[in-house]
Formats: C-alpha cells, structure tokens, sequence
C-alpha cells in the first residue's frame, strides 16, 4: 500500500538502526515526533522486516481518547497465554 512505502534517507536509516540495536538488547523505546511523519511505518518496518521473524512479532493497538490502561492491559493479555501465575508468553507455536 502507498501508506507503508518508505523512502531511505539518513533519518530513516537512524531510526532503524537505533530501534534495531535497542530492541535486540531487550531496551525499551519509544519514538516520537509529529502526526504524519512516519513513526508507525518506520517501526512496524523494522519490526517485520528486519528483526528476526521466530523472535519478534508486531501486535498493533489503536488508541483513542476513551482507551484506557486496563483496556490497552486486556488486549495485550489477550494475545498471550497465561503459563502460570504471573508469567504470560506467545501462544504455543510462535
């Protein structure tokens, strides 16, 4: 889709490999900057293009004004499974 293309620049190139080496350290990151810049696309990019595929799997999540944290804590627990108590993983298989 047109929405996804990304044209390589520095910047971009930056932003992948920053999310690529502090994803791959088990660092969180977070990126930021105005509406429209491309920040989904850069890292939904990384994340099922670059990284290894049996190890990282993107799970988007739509907020809006009315999402809460206990809504945003539910959908993610609803894609994992709960192993025992306190401890969620992926499904069995991915």
């Amino acid at each position: 889709a047109f929405s996804s293309i990304v044209v390589a620049t520095k910047y971009t190139a930056q932003v992948q490999f920053l999310l690529e080496k502090l994803l791959t350290s088990s660092m969180p990151c977070l990126v930021v900057g105005p509406t429209g810049t491309g920040k989904s696309v850069y890292v939904n990019q990384t994340i099922t293009q670059v990284l290894p595929q049996d190890k990282y799997k993107p799970l988007g999540l739509g907020f809006s004004a009315k999402t809460s944290a206990n809504m945003t804590q539910d959908i993610i627990d609803g894609k994992l499974d709960k192993r025992r108590k306190g401890i969620y993983g992926p499904p069995m298989g991915q």
